[in-house]
């Protein structure tokens, strides 16, 4: 019986490739997705372009300005690349049913079920990186391996826009001299603790058993012994819950308005709610997040007896744990957020409760709507108050600055 043959795809600097597709007289220009350089947010991501100049996502908008003033700076639009993402799971459903979502843009899929429809796993990978790039058009590195950490890594080896393919009998070549950081499992704190041993690759790993990586690093250390050998045995989940799905935003300047803040907090909680139906679920904890000038950040949450999904309840609950959040404060903020938490199913209701499903049927309703004319089309009075804030958005519906979905 022959091993697993796992497929990642990644789609290179998808946020700024989606942006070069639309808009041709970009190509070739450093691009970095996620605000303007004024602004107080962070890169989503750069083209690789932006990469020369030591941009990277996550950094900060106006280190990411200082380090390339040439770049050009786009909010970006989070529907449109949504609505890549979606084809490209789609084409990618067509060779396998066991494909994983690991986000917007990466997907791991397991062939091994499929041998008997295809002769050779190698060429179908190569196939279905032709064809995504054909049909979306857009550059994607594809990696192959007999697990999942070994196809990943294998797409690092790729990049940009290559193919890697890891063998059963070639693992141990190929992990030997790939540097530590390469390792999911091996962050920066690791990493510092490692080179200060003189453990600077992979191979140089094989050398500490496990009981001393667990002593360094505890429970962590066994899953760095198991995967510098290149030893995983995930499965490939076509589908995962999402653990918690959370909306927030960085303001542009610092906001102590608590009217204008009211208004970021309805705007969020409706975009949470969409995020819930679409994801058919329902939320037992509502969490709140602030993040103060000095960059403290300070969190309330509140776990209901009853799940809510509409946006009516998750903005009340959210309201009150905003209260009592700003009502101790002595700073401007600079960040809110709203987070769901202990998903479910379905909405269960307390014994003396009456059902009614008028939230649920109103939000239907807003969703077909918004999917014919933007997000923006119907909104509350106090969401409202947001377009004098941020009148560039106005006609495509506000962007999101940060939207996070953990499974």
């Amino acid at each position: 019986m022959k091993g697993r043959t796992i497929v990642h795809v990644d789609i290179d600097a998808f946020f700024a490739a989606v942006e070069e597709l639309l808009h041709p007289e970009l190509r070739g220009k450093p691009i970095v997705v996620g605000g303007l350089p004024h602004e107080r947010g962070v890169a989503a991501t750069c083209n690789y372009e932006a990469r020369r100049y030591g941009v990277h996502s996550g950094m900060p908008l106006r280190q990411a300005y200082e380090l390339c003033p040439q770049a050009v700076f786009l909010r970006g639009n989070y529907q449109l690349y949504q609505a890549f993402s979606e084809k490209f799971f789609r084409l990618l459903r067509e060779y396998t049913p066991d494909v994983e979502e690991a986000s917007l843009d990466e997907a791991y899929l397991e062939l091994t079920r499929c041998r008997p429809l295809y002769a050779d796993f190698s060429a179908t990978a190569r196939e279905i990186k032709a064809r995504v790039e054909r049909e979306l058009g857009l550059k994607v590195s594809v990696g192959v391996g007999p697990n999942k950490i070994l196809a990943k890594l294998a797409t690092k080896k790729a990049k940009p826009g290559g193919f890697f393919e890891v063998r059963e009998g070639e693992v141990e070549d190929f992990l030997r001299d790939l540097d530590i950081e390469a390792i999911p499992g091996i962050g920066p704190k690791a990493q510092v603790e490692l080179r200060l041993l003189g453990i600077n690759k992979i191979g140089d790993l094989w050398g500490l058993p496990k009981a001393a990586l667990r002593q360094l690093f505890g429970l962590n250390g066994e899953e760095i012994y198991l995967q510098a050998r290149g030893i995983d045995a995930r499965p490939v989940a076509s589908f995962s819950p999402p653990k918690s799905i959370s909306r927030e935003t960085t303001f542009l300047e610092d906001i102590w308005d608590k009217k204008l803040l009211l208004a970021h907090l309805a705007y969020l909680s409706d975009r949470l709610s969409l995020a819930l139906r679409e994801e058919n679920l329902y939320a037992h904890i509502i969490e709140v997040k602030i993040r103060l000038a000095d960059f403290r950040n300070e969190v309330k949450r509140r776990l209901l007896v009853t799940p809510v999904q509409d946006m009516t309840s998750i903005y009340r609950v959210a309201r009150e744990l905003f209260f009592e959040l700003y009502s101790s404060c002595r700073l401007a903020l600079r960040l809110v957020g709203v987070k769901a938490s202990d998903l479910v199913r379905a909405r269960s209701l307390s014994l003396f409760e009456p059902y009614c499903d008028r939230f649920e049927r109103l939000g239907q309703a807003l969703d077909r709507v918004r999917e014919k004319y933007g997000f923006g089309a119907i909104l509350t009075a106090r969401e409202r108050m947001l377009e004098a804030v941020y009148p560039l958005e106005k006609e495509r519906g506000f962007v999101l600055r940060t939207a996070s979905l953990t499974r």
